[in-house]
């Protein structure tokens, strides 16, 4: 899983499987990425797969607005926005005490 300044995003390696043999589902706070296919033949023999992986939804990231997306090349992308936290600025008034801060003889 990676975050960049406003988005997060996660890339799984699905080149084995058709877009209907995966499932991405959100459950509370986690995702959920779900793989399988049944036996087939390959070069070797016949060969099933079956995955599953999950990440933790970052907190800044509203879990309705995540999305996934599958590239020619196999890679499966599942993102979502970040929201921006605005950090209102303020002024921290400064007040003054009748004691000094270090103890009579010590020295800053």
């Amino acid at each position: 899983m990676r975050m960049d300044k406003d988005k997060f995003f996660v890339n799984v390696d699905v080149k084995h499987f058709s877009p209907e043999e995966l499932k991405v589902k959100v459950l509370g706070d986690m995702i959920e990425v779900y793989g399988k296919h049944e036996e087939r033949q390959d070069e070797h023999g016949f060969i099933a797969r079956e995955f599953s992986r999950k990440y933790k939804i970052p907190a800044d990231v509203d879990p309705l607005s995540i999305t996934s997306s599958l590239s020619s090349d196999g890679v499966l992308t599942v993102n979502g926005p970040r929201k921006a936290v605005e950090v209102p600025e303020r002024t921290i008034p400064i007040t003054r005490e009748e004691k000094p801060a270090l103890p009579a003889g010590q020295k800053k």
